[in-house]
């Protein structure tokens, strides 16, 4: 070994050795680790756009009602369409605004991207369904970190 891979291996292994340990939760992101809500519409889109279907356009109030979800999820680590106060989407979207028509939710926890995220939803009929159903023409991204997470909402509609 020359003396020159001796002090990089050297330099290596005294910066490894100042790193700080941080503890492993189930799911761990870096504390700035924040999807927007866009990059999850516009992988949507895509999918829409493939299957002949017009974009949905993300709106304020049905985001509002998806991150509430999401982080009641997370909150109470319980994968489900009903919220932890008795809620159902429509009843959601209604009470952040939102005056829905017909109306879908697909929901998971894991994926860690928005990309990972809508694969998982388009490996699902049910959820494939609901992705690509075209008349929806807006939607509402909410997604909180936590234990078997993160946790994923997507709140699609079409306005009344």
């Amino acid at each position: 070994m020359t003396r020159t891979h001796r002090r990089a291996l050297i330099t290596g292994i005294v910066l490894l050795a100042t790193l700080p340990a941080c503890p492993s939760p189930s799911w761990a992101a870096p504390a700035e680790w924040r999807p927007r809500p866009a990059d999850l519409v516009e992988e949507v889109n895509r999918q829409r756009a493939a299957a002949g279907c017009r974009p949905v356009r993300l709106r304020v109030s049905l985001t509002r009602a998806a991150q509430r979800h999401s982080a009641d999820m997370s909150r109470h680590r319980r994968l489900s369409h009903t919220g932890s106060d008795g809620s159902r989407p429509p009843g959601r979207m209604r009470a952040a605004g939102f005056r829905a028509g017909p109306t879908g939710e697909v929901i998971a926890s894991g994926p860690d991207t928005a990309r990972a995220a809508v694969r998982t939803w388009l490996r699902s009929p049910s959820h494939r369904t609901v992705v690509l159903t075209c008349r929806y023409t807006d939607a509402g991204v909410g997604v909180a970190r936590g234990p078997g997470g993160p946790w994923w909402t997507l709140d699609l509609a079409a306005r009344r």
